[in-house]
């Protein structure tokens, strides 16, 4: 087939990737880096703009599809395309295809050794992280762009091959807004030439094809289903997940340098209770602008140390959490299960620190204090803890347009294709039909070639 991929922001090099926070922001964050979600909290929600999409920035963390979700996935909302037998193949292209690795320990450094340190002298079952970055060199800076290549974004991997057909275009700049229908298919989309110089609309362009796949992401996706009246709301932008998160900052005598070494190196299964421990690395201008404290003294002390500084947190497996998109924005309301996760997560970072040597350990609870000593944890992070009080953070919206093999419970059926339409398709996390509970971008990428099988079979 000749395929023709339209996408929204630029195409970039590694070496143009500017290792500053307010131009990644401006360049290659959806919203310029002010996506949320609101509900009984608000949650930052960021996300990747360009060609790549959200593998331009994020932390190159591969995990496999859990047999677990992919049997639940089959069995239980019909997805047969999804089961583990027919996944492997998928699964293991996507991991070629990444040259996925563990990274040397000589670029994990302290912030990620540090909390090997504690996790290990506790017992707990941890791990490096494996991930799509096997050039890693530990610049510590992959949510701004990677500027050396070392990680193998999308732009450099499966777009790369597809260009190398000869068969494949792919135009950066260029926004979907309109859908043109004739009877049960989808004839032309339309958008705006965009100019990313200033981000304005510079011109207009439309594309007539046989076929069409949205790949537009978790809250775009079902928003353009819904501006265009092609999906009804209540199939169309419900059941978002998030994978809340946060973070417990650790003082150490020892210099840590947190943003220095692999952004997240290491982790902490604790699946079967719900929540991962992952550690992660911030600049000096994001830790200070993400810390839970009011402008202050003891703020003003924490940042003067940072490089005394390590920081982990917890990521949840969002099971009683509701959330969902329309063309308003998204909402979320995290779970009284989920809540209690997290500060057990919070709890156990906190002691997985102090196992390491840490002298204080601050958990992002806002209106809280610095937590002194191993026997103060359950005091500072107890359970009646509200969710507006903790600082959360998410970075993996799915779900919005789930697979199904019922339309009354979901928006597209188990090829993939809008429930309706003939000839329309949808490809991006959108589609999970639950919460992965881990980093989803190897599943994406394997559900990407699942959903392009079945147009090749069906098209």
């Amino acid at each position: 087939m000749s395929v023709i991929v339209v996408e929204a922001g630029s195409h970039w090099r590694p070496p143009e990737f500017v290792q500053d926070t307010a131009w990644a922001y401006r360049n290659i964050y959806t919203e310029q880096g002010a996506r949320s979600a609101v509900g009984n909290a608000v949650i930052p929600v960021p996300g990747g703009r360009g060609v790549g999409g959200s593998t331009l920035i994020n932390s190159a963390i591969c995990f496999r599809t859990p047999r677990k979700i992919m049997d639940d996935w089959a069995q239980n909302h019909g997805c047969w395309r999804l089961a583990p037998d027919p996944m492997r193949a998928r699964l293991d292209r996507v991991w070629r295809e990444l040259r996925v690795v563990v990274n040397p320990v000589i670029f994990q450094r302290n912030n990620n050794l540090i909390f090997k340190k504690g996790a290990d002298a506790l017992g707990l079952p941890g791990q490096w992280l494996a991930r799509s970055a096997p050039g890693c060199v530990g610049c510590g800076v992959c949510y701004l762009g990677c500027p050396t290549g070392g990680k193998t974004s999308v732009d450099l991997t499966f777009l790369t091959v597809a260009i190398d057909t000869g068969r494949c275009v792919v135009h950066g700049d260029c926004r979907v807004a309109e859908l043109d229908v004739q009877g049960d298919r989808v004839t032309a989309v339309r958008g705006a030439i965009v100019d990313p110089s200033t981000l304005q609309d510079a011109g207009r362009f439309d594309v007539r094809a046989k076929v069409f796949v949205l790949s537009a992401g978790p809250v775009r996706t079902p928003q353009l289903l819904l501006s265009n009246g092609l999906a009804e709301s209540a199939t169309c932008g419900a059941w978002l997940y998030l994978h809340p998160a946060t973070g417990v900052l650790a003082r150490f005598q020892q210099e840590i340098r947190p943003w220095s070494g692999v952004t997240q190196g290491f982790y902490v299964d604790r699946w079967e209770q719900g929540y991962l421990l992952q550690t992660y690395t911030s600049s000096p201008d994001q830790a200070y602008t993400g810390m839970p404290y009011s402008l202050g003294d003891e703020l003003l002390e924490l940042v003067a140390d940072l490089r005394h500084t390590a920081m982990a947190g917890p990521l949840v497996h969002d099971e009683d959490s509701r959330g969902g998109v329309s063309l308003q924005g998204m909402t979320y309301f995290l779970g009284d299960g989920d809540r209690r996760k997290l500060l057990a997560g919070m709890r156990e970072c906190a002691r997985v620190f102090f196992a390491a040597g840490a002298i204080s350990a601050y958990p992002g609870v806002a209106g809280g204090g610095p937590i002194a000593s191993l026997g103060d944890i359950d005091r500072a992070i107890p359970d009646t803890l509200p969710a507006r009080r903790i600082y959360l953070y998410a970075s993996h919206p799915m779900g919005t347009c789930r697979m199904g093999a019922d339309p009354t419970s979901s928006c597209v059926d188990p090829d993939g294709r809008v429930w309706g339409w003939a000839n329309l398709h949808v490809a991006d996390a959108s589609v999970f039909p639950t919460s992965l509970g881990v980093n989803p971008q190897v599943t994406t990428m394997a559900l990407g070639l699942t959903v392009a099988e079945a147009i090749q079979q069906t098209a």
